[in-house]
């Protein structure tokens, strides 16, 4: 691979854009929860938020780009993440075959307060407690579900939401309630992510995107997190659903999207500083992994 000098690193350095969304421009007047399923693209700018967002995975694989860490997901996770941290999902691919849904459940974070706050004479101090431990998080935490009793939560929640009943509001407070219950019991039993492989590769993954300009063989960053290269080849393709190669590549079109996005620089020019020096092979891979041109997705509307 081609030495790169001092001057082509500071060129290649790229500023991530990271936008912002507000909750009154979600939330029904006096009610401030929101619940909706998506399936997440590489339109999808980085973002922070000023209410709280619980996140579940539903089906597919992709990665979750959140502060200055990257984890690979699969169906069955979930994140927490308080106001103000920045993140953003994306796919492994850009195939309908390979998408990647999610639910999310956002609400003011004052939420917390007011739930523990009502019924006084039915909630004791633990029960306060649980809700206001929650409440205190300030760090992003994700939880790997074994049972599948936060996703039928999070599907009733969904469902809930987008209908019309009467009581409305009642039942999706209850499912809300019974949703913090199940996150504060399980960080309480210390079902968050174990320091294992699987840990360690996410360790890889974010080496892998802080120096993307000059990235390491695949049996250097196999021992770099003490793994054997077979191993860590397996470990890799199952987690991530792409190959160490591949991988790289889409983390390569990513950071070219961010300076799409984020600068007025030439096509051609953002190509060259990503290391693409055939246009033709640098289109057709573009287009591979994210379904469009590059013009195109500079010129698509940024939505959430």
């Amino acid at each position: 691979m081609k030495s790169r000098t001092e001057g082509d690193d500071e060129r290649l350095t790229i500023r991530r854009a990271i936008g912002s969304l507000y909750g009154h421009a979600l939330f029904e007047p006096g009610f401030p929860l929101y619940v909706n399923r998506v399936s997440e693209s590489f339109e999808l700018q980085e973002h922070s938020h000023d209410f709280v967002e619980i996140t579940y995975v539903i089906e597919g694989k992709g990665f979750h780009y959140i502060g200055d860490e990257v984890i690979a997901v699969q169906k069955g996770d979930l994140f927490f993440i308080p106001v103000g941290i920045s993140h953003v999902f994306r796919p492994a691919h850009a195939s309908a075959k390979d998408r990647l849904f999610v639910y999310n459940c956002v609400f003011q974070e004052q939420l917390f307060e007011q739930i523990a706050g009502s019924c006084p004479e039915f909630l004791g101090d633990i029960d306060r407690e649980a809700l206001l431990a929650l409440r205190q998080e300030t760090a992003p935490f994700q939880l790997k579900e074994p049972f599948g009793e936060i996703g039928e939560l999070m599907r009733r929640l969904h469902i809930e939401f987008t209908q019309t009943k009467p009581a409305r509001r009642f039942m999706l407070l209850t499912y809300v309630l019974q949703l913090f219950i199940v996150l504060y019991r399980s960080r309480q039993h210390g079902t968050a992510r174990p320091d294992s492989a699987p840990g360690r590769l996410d360790e890889a993954l974010g080496y892998i995107h802080q120096h993307i300009d000059c990235p390491l063989s695949l049996p250097e960053i196999a021992a770099k997190i003490n793994i054997g290269p077979r191993q860590f080849h397996r470990l890799f393709k199952q987690t991530t659903g792409q190959t160490y190669i591949e991988y790289v590549q889409t983390v390569r079109i990513q950071k070219c999207c961010e300076r799409l996005l984020g600068t007025s620089c030439k096509v051609g020019e953002i190509a060259e500083q990503a290391g693409y020096q055939d246009m033709k092979y640098f289109h057709a891979l573009f287009k591979r992994i994210t379904g469009m041109t590059p013009r195109q997705f500079r010129r698509q509307p940024q939505q959430r």
